[in-house]
């Protein structure tokens, strides 16, 4: 079993990582590639039209880039509630495109993340409060949970209706996913092993208690009160 200060290391690396894994998830528009329309629609669209300039885009939390023709290296904000999409018909469909378009779950995973770290490195400060490594790993454990929420309504969001077939195009998930993903394991894994070493703390200390109490010796009047007196031995 590894002492205190390797877990210590290996916690504060863990978190370390988990944050900027997923700040740079957040931060950056390599989620998906996927082939997609890059200028805005206009009123004498068809969609054998739009079909005809579908070129290679990359896409994040908020917005889609070109890689290919006329607009390559152009961005535009993802339009989660498109007019000609029958999205208000479907209250699990308008749910998931709001919280699609809110990303509210990978933010708060980035918000409880740096809350972990700050619990962690307050640790360090304060090693007599052991609650405070332990509100790190509940902080890393919701911070996980948190994040994994969100990378499953991103994946619902993108794999559209079964029941059409065009209704999603080829893709493929690019490298900030991936950060993303491997921020929840991170996370999960510092936050369980944060807990433990709370749980470790609290036994020794229970443990160190126990046998302090049973080496101390005992004071003279501590003594004399175990003594029962005369009058209750020769009754």
């Amino acid at each position: 079993m590894c002492d205190r200060g390797v877990q210590m290391l290996i916690t504060t690396v863990g978190a370390f990582a988990a944050f900027c894994l997923m700040t740079i998830a957040v931060g950056t528009d390599y989620w998906l590639y996927s082939r997609g329309v890059c200028r805005v629609k206009t009123v004498g669209d068809n969609d054998t039209i739009r079909k005809n300039e579908e070129v290679m885009t990359h896409s994040g939390l908020w917005r889609t880039c070109c890689l290919e023709g006329t607009f390559r290296g152009i961005c535009k904000k993802i339009d989660h509630f498109p007019q000609d999409a029958d999205y208000e018909q479907d209250a699990a469909e308008y749910l998931l495109r709001a919280v699609r378009a809110s990303s509210i779950f990978p933010i708060m995973s980035v918000g409880l993340l740096f809350m972990g770290g700050l619990c962690v490195a307050a640790s360090e400060f304060y090693k007599s409060q052991h609650n405070v490594i332990l509100s790190a790993g509940i902080f890393f454990v919701s911070a996980g949970l948190s994040n994994i929420i969100g990378i499953i309504v991103y994946i619902s969001a993108n794999s559209g209706d079964p029941g059409q077939s065009d209704s999603k195009k080829s893709y493929s998930y690019g490298w900030s996913f991936y950060f993303g993903a491997l921020s929840f394991i991170m996370a999960e894994m510092v936050g369980v092993l944060a807990v433990h070493m709370f749980i470790e703390k609290h036994r020794r200390q229970r443990a160190k208690s126990r046998t302090e109490l049973i080496k101390k010796p005992l004071s003279a009047s501590a003594f004399a009160a175990r003594i029962p007196s005369y009058r209750y031995r020769f009754r």
